[in-house]
């Protein structure tokens, strides 16, 4: 497999594990970062609130002597407009504690009041964003903005209360203006510990790969390993590979078409013996009859026959002829019964006519060996959809080949009788038996045993074995060991 199938899986595991980190880490800094700008921004507008409170309700304290160049500027503006004015060293203070800037605006002249008075700023040195955040803490709304950027570093966080007198009336407004850029550094840390994260995922990533992906892997390897040595012919090869999983039903079809294409192998295996057999068998039944053709013919020819012999010769090539004519039959008969297109009479018949009839065309043989044909049948009639003539083949054979290896003086009996759905007919002689050795041959075409003494081609069991087959009647034999041999027709 050349390890192709680990590295793409580990190469799909790594792009999973990076995929999944950075897009899992850019949404945890994006909503975190979110989530810590708004509560920021909840807090300082809370204290910026609580600031401006705090300055209305105790404005005796915070208000006091004016200096610098904000004292200057509101000269001649009257009592009250100094009595509401916060005193700059308490916005100097403020600022020491809160650790920012603090910037007061009176409506009154709209000039902001810092604790570093440096540069004078006022309300139309803002931009427009600036503006509408004092407008709107005039108006009685507490706001937060970031627009005052373009005054402080990148990063500030201004909030904007209104400020009250006793009476409630708005005379003013405080802005608190805060450094954010901790935030910035929560974003640094959070990409940095993604990195680390990430990193770490796919170390754990390939070594997991690498364990899961051997397990994986080898019942493909067992498979591949099993698919080659078929195609090297082996196919008694076994996967071995047992998970109930796809890999596992691939394993057990590979498995299957290897016992079917082994079943197949024997089986051609047998055809070719069978076909060389066939040969060898034919071969010889023909010799035979043409050796002594070939040889009376010889004779005939030559004129060294007697007169008075030609016409046992010619008996005897009479006979020959017969012999080579029945064997042809026989062949031709036997090769039409295995084509299921050959056409047969089936017509609706009594089943036991024909059994008693097959039974009656072999008394005269059964009477040469003293034989005694009993028949018993348990219905007088029982009709079955069949080829008169064929089945009444079928059992003449049986009933032949009974008579011929019964001991002299015995009885084949013919039995006929009801089995649940089944009708059974059971043709039953003694004699030699038949060896186990034959058992399982002798529906085989030019089959016959080693040491039969009995003439013929073969060819009569196999040819009943077809013609059962057309009309779906299984056949059973069972040879005792008492010399006892039983053909079953189970219909």
């Amino acid at each position: 497999m050349n390890n192709k199938i680990t590295r793409k899986l580990i190469l799909y595991f790594l792009l999973i594990v990076v995929s999944n980190s950075l897009i899992t880490g850019s949404i945890l800094v994006f909503l975190g970062q979110k989530a810590y700008v708004d509560s920021y921004k909840a807090d300082l507008l809370r204290r910026a609130e609580n600031i401006a409170h705090g300055i209305s309700n105790n404005m005796d304290i915070f208000s006091g002597g004016e200096h610098g160049a904000a004292g200057q500027a509101r000269k001649g503006m009257g009592k009250n407009a100094r009595e509401m004015r916060v005193s700059p060293k308490y916005i100097n203070w403020m600022d020491e504690v809160l650790d920012g800037n603090i910037w007061l605006i009176y409506k009154t002249d709209k000039v902001f009041q810092r604790a570093t008075a440096d540069i004078r700023i006022s309300y139309e040195d803002l931009s427009p964003h600036e503006k509408l955040a004092i407008d709107e803490a005039f108006e009685g709304k507490a706001v937060t903005t970031e627009s005052f950027d373009n005054i402080f570093e990148q990063g500030t966080l201004s909030a904007v209360a209104p400020l009250k007198d006793k009476d409630g009336s708005i005379y003013g407004a405080i802005l608190i203006h805060e450094n954010i850029s901790i935030a910035k550094g929560f974003v640094n840390s959070a990409l940095y510990i993604i990195i680390i994260s990430v990193l770490v995922g796919m170390l754990i990533a390939f070594v997991l790969v690498l364990f899961f992906a051997r397990r994986f892997i080898s019942p493909i390897n067992n498979i591949d390993i099993a698919v080659k040595q078929m195609i090297d012919g082996d196919y008694t090869v076994k996967t071995n590979v047992m998970q109930d999983d796809e890999i596992g039903k691939l394993a057990q079809n590979i498995d299957e078409l290897a016992l079917r294409l082994e079943k197949s192998r024997i089986e051609s295996e047998n055809l070719d013996n069978m076909r060389n057999d066939f040969i060898s068998n034919i071969s010889h039944e023909l010799k035979t009859p043409v050796t002594v053709m070939k040889s009376s013919l010889e004779g005939l020819i030559s004129g060294v026959i007697n007169d008075y012999e030609i016409d046992d010769y010619h008996n005897l090539l009479y006979k020959e002829i017969s012999v080579l004519e029945r064997l042809v039959a026989d062949l031709m008969e036997l090769n039409s019964l295995k084509n299921l297109s050959f056409p047969m009479n089936f017509n609706e018949e009594d089943l036991i006519s024909i059994l008693k009839d097959a039974a009656r065309s072999q008394r005269v043989l059964a009477e040469e060996k003293g034989i005694e044909l009993q028949i018993n049948t348990e219905h007088a009639y029982h009709m079955i959809y069949c080829d008169y003539t064929r089945l009444r083949q079928m059992f003449i054979t049986v009933i032949n080949n009974a008579i011929k290896y019964s001991s002299p003086n015995e009885k084949v009996i013919i039995k006929e009788y009801a089995d649940g759905d089944n009708i059974k007919i059971q043709v039953i002689n003694k004699g030699k038996g038949i060896d186990t050795k034959d058992m399982e041959h002798i529906f085989t075409s030019f089959y016959r045993g080693y040491d039969t003494p009995e003439k013929g081609f073969g060819l009569g069991l196999a040819i009943a074995k077809e013609i059962a087959n057309r009309h779906g009647i299984d056949i059973n034999v069972v040879s005792g060991e008492y010399g006892e041999t039983v053909f079953e027709f189970v219909m």
